[in-house]
């Protein structure tokens, strides 16, 4: 409703909710496809409503957020809800930077999501810290370090300082990077989206998946640890339709109106149609559940439609054709 009061033009939005759908769906089905329990996005441009729409839609992940140094800054990570997962309160109010300790026990190690601005010094020092805690560390993160030990790309200063960092510190000496030379970036060769984790956790199966429309791959990465979880929930769309239905009645008279007053009806048909498929699309979100009832092939859902068609004629004429049609279906 805040919406259609505010926006000033109806074009502006209507591109904002088919945006706003196209985003959607990109990122459901990419979290789907992967059915990944733990998801880490950086550069989440300071957007508490990009936060609290991620939320709602994975309702069965517990979300961590934090702000960034810059315009394009900021971290979420997201972790089912059936991993145990807290947030280490040392370093929960350090801009850019994201440290949870997950798993419980022998088992247990921390992640470090990290954002690092092109024109900002890696936080190493904290890095530091965070070992002191539990060498058992991961860190990802777009770093915006480039090196010829992972990446194809021009080095810079960045990438200098984590090497020197990698190879120098006693606590750090372990650490290997898992995806090497494959480029993470949209506008570049270069691998800037890192993955460090210690040697004994180390695996190279990861995968670096197509756009979904930022400038960075996503990458996936199966790690050789297990952990006990049951994280595989299947999506389910839900539509508020009582609360579509009154936007709809809400509306009437500004379509009405604008109905009158435009000459070529075909363009106000296929504005109108436009409308009513974004509207849906903007009051529908996404929930998960344990189990689903599959939809039925299409080839079954012709097979019904085709003997309804027949079983329709044999009502109407009574004829003993339609009556083998469907004795045969």
């Amino acid at each position: 409703m805040q919406e259609w009061t505010t926006t000033p033009t109806l074009d502006s939005l209507l591109e904002k909710w088919n945006k706003h759908r196209e985003k959607t769906i990109s990122m459901l089905n990419l979290i789907d496809s992967v059915s990944s329990p733990i998801v880490v996005l950086t550069g989440t441009h300071h957007e508490d409503s990009t936060v609290k729409l991620f939320s709602s839609h994975f309702s069965n992940l517990n979300v961590f957020s934090t702000k960034g140094s810059n315009a394009f800054g900021g971290v979420l990570v997201a972790v089912h809800k059936s991993i145990p997962v807290k947030r280490v309160f040392r370093f929960s109010n350090i801009v850019n930077l994201i440290v949870l300790e997950i798993g419980v026990t022998d088992e247990a190690f921390q992640l470090v999501a990290c954002y690092s601005p092109p024109c900002e010094p890696l936080p190493l020092l904290i890095f530091d810290e965070v070992f002191q805690c539990n060498s058992n560390t991961i860190i990802m993160g777009d770093l915006n370090a480039k090196h010829a030990s992972w990446s194809k790309s021009v080095e810079n200063h960045k990438g200098r300082s984590l090497y020197s960092w990698l190879y120098s510190s006693s606590c750090n000496f372990s650490l290997e990077i898992v995806n090497k030379f494959i480029s993470t970036s949209t506008r570049s060769n270069a691998t800037i989206d890192l993955i460090l984790v210690p040697s004994h956790m180390l695996s190279t199966s990861f995968a670096v998946l197509p756009s979904i429309g930022s400038d960075h791959y996503p990458v996936i990465w199966y790690p050789s640890f297990k952990m006990s979880s049951s994280h595989v929930r299947h999506p389910v769309k839900r539509t508020y339709w009582s609360l579509l239905n009154r936007f709809l009645t809400f509306t009437t008279s500004y379509w009405i109106t604008l109905g009158t007053s435009m000459t070529n009806s075909i363009e106000f048909f296929c504005l109108y149609e436009r409308f009513l498929s974004l509207i849906a699309a903007r009051l529908t979100f996404v929930f998960f559940s344990k189990s689903y009832k599959p939809s039925l092939p299409s080839y079954l859902i012709e097979l019904i439609e085709q003997k309804r068609y027949c079983l329709k004629l044999f009502r109407k004429f009574r004829h003993p054709y339609f009556a083998i049609v469907l004795r045969t279906l």
